[in-house]
């Protein structure tokens, strides 16, 4: 696979991401796919554990796969499958019981003399198995191949006419508690030479910025040497040499499924460092994190591309390592945060998914997104495939400048603006959003508000027109060479089925909010130039 295939055929792809457990109980699961519909995404990830998969070595059970297949299918539903096999957020407990219950044919990692201290995410007793293991890797290849030919067997990839777009392997693979393994099996691989085509891909990448990168031009750039002669001993070493390990083994599994089964595959990241997780293994250490792409790139060629899953409050910070040109951008995971959606999507994303869907109100504003945007999904994707798309995400009190189509749009918050204008004049003018409603169902775990913060995608329709979606900002332009224009018309409306429909035509006060404060909306302006 290569990054270039992912979603494409499916356009801009908007969905929601079940509840790691939701997928065991087929009847509830249908009742989220069905919420997705209602939301008006257009795609759907859901689980699927090796444990239940293969309950006795060599004895599997695709009886919980199928129905998830046919499910999508029926309802149109793009499909992404997560395979958690021996690691789901850097621990091994979707690893069958055979496989736990073997210590001395699988060992598990050992933290040793902890780099980084226990983490708030670190549970004494749940079960790490080690990534450094041959007979693990062998054993959840075995499995993945298993599962891979199974789909292909049934006709699950959209290449023959199914709803499945992409596989997921693993899922925020990573230690927790140490920089590094220091299991017996892990030792052996920390004093063993550093894989050539790690040096060799760093050698051909001078302008690689990565951890890894840096490490290796401060210890001199040799081609040949163990872990530490290469990169190190200190955290940020023992990360690299965990990456290296998990990228290996990830990209063996895609290579295996790729040789069966013609989907996209690809891993997702738990970021780090953020705010708590400060060092390697406070957050899983080895993970695709933003300074290991690098790594994760130059081991694991089969996965199409690498994903951060967004639980920051900096989503501006979260993605930009993962916008390059060797991986397509996609959020795997988001929390319940409509900025992020639109900075995603307005950074290039193909693809964005909420996590917890289960949880979503089918009435609120990431409905509104996902009608909005989607309708609008294949004009978008044009637009990002030749660079005519870009992300506004303003926080209170700020503005932002963006060049687009050969103009010049300051943005700001419409409220900020009417606050400054009106609020010592005695104008009854609103000059406050309207208190944001709740985003989540009464009896979700964590309550999510609607965003409040000025947002939009802009879209460079040529003939100096730009399509604006997003809500509560304020337009001023000039040409990019400082010449003058102005703004000759504005049409609200929404892209249905990619066809344009318009609404009111915006002029005179309308021009203070021509996208709404306080609900999310579409316009299209057409600028004039003077002279």
């Amino acid at each position: 696979m290569t990054t270039s295939t992912t979603a494409t055929a499916a356009g801009l792809l908007l969905g929601g991401q079940l509840h790691n457990s939701t997928s065991s109980d087929l009847a509830r699961a249908r009742e989220v796919i069905d919420r997705v519909v209602a939301l008006g995404g257009n795609a759907v990830t859901a689980t699927v554990s090796w444990h239940l998969v293969e309950p006795e070595e060599g004895v599997y059970d695709f009886s919980g796969v199928d129905p998830l297949v046919d499910m999508a299918r029926e309802r149109g539903l793009a499909l992404t499958l997560l395979w958690f096999g021996a690691y789901k957020n850097a621990a091994s407990t979707y690893a069958p019981r055979w496989v736990r219950a073997d210590a001395s044919r699988f060992p598990r990692a050992e933290l040793g003399a902890s780099s980084a201290g226990p983490g708030v995410f670190s549970r004494p007793g749940t079960p790490v198995l080690s990534v450094f293991s041959p007979e693990l890797r062998a054993a959840d290849r075995r499995a993945f191949e298993a599962l891979t030919e199974h789909l292909a067997s049934t006709g699950a990839a959209q290449a023959d006419g199914g709803p499945l777009v992409m596989l997921q392997v693993e899922n925020e693979t990573g230690l927790l508690g140490a920089g590094r393994d220091h299991s017996a099996v892990a030792n052996v691989a920390w004093a063993a030479q550093v894989p050539t085509t790690l040096t060799d891909w760093l050698a051909a990448h001078p302008d690689a910025r990565g951890t890894a990168a840096r490490l290796w031009r401060e210890h001199g750039s040799r081609s040949a040497g163990t872990w530490a002669e290469l990169f190190g001993e200190d955290a940020w070493a023992e990360e690299t040499f965990m990456a290296a390990g998990f990228a290996a083994y990830c990209g063996e599994l895609a290579a295996a499924g790729a040789e069966r089964l013609d989907v996209t595959y690809y891993a997702n990241a738990w970021l780090g460092p953020q705010p708590g997780q400060d060092l390697p293994g406070q957050y899983p250490s080895g993970g695709p994190v933003g300074g290991q792409v690098d790594v994760w790139r130059a081991l694991a060629p089969a996965l199409a591309f690498l994903g951060p899953d967004v639980y920051v409050d900096d989503v501006k910070t979260a993605l930009a390592p993962y916008v390059r040109g060797d991986n397509a951008l996609v959020v795997p995971e988001s929390r319940l945060a409509v900025g992020n959606l639109f900075w995603a999507v307005g950074s290039g994303a193909v693809a964005f998914n909420v996590f917890g869907v289960d949880d979503v109100r089918t009435d609120g504003q990431l409905a509104a997104a996902y009608r909005l945007l989607g309708g609008a999904g294949e004009i978008i994707r044009a637009a990002q495939r030749e660079g005519r798309v870009r992300p506004v995400l303003l926080e209170s009190g700020e503005s932002t400048v963006v060049e687009l189509g050969g103009l010049r749009w300051t943005l700001r918050g419409s409220m900020d603006v009417l606050k400054a204008m009106f609020l010592d004049a005695g104008v009854a003018v609103r000059t406050e959003a309207a208190e944001a409603p709740s985003e989540s169902v009464g009896d979700a775990l964590v309550a999510s508000p609607a965003d409040t913060r000025a947002m939009a995608v802009l879209v460079d329709l040529g003939g100096d027109e730009l399509l604006a979606v997003g809500q509560g900002l304020m337009f001023e332009v000039e040409g990019a060479d400082g010449s003058l224009v102005e703004i000759d018309d504005a049409w609200e409306g929404a892209y249905v089925d990619g066809a344009w429909v318009a609404g009111r035509n915006l002029n005179g006060d309308e021009r203070l909010n021509l996208l709404p404060p306080d609900s999310l909306g579409a316009v299209r302006l057409r600028v004039l130039r003077r002279g």
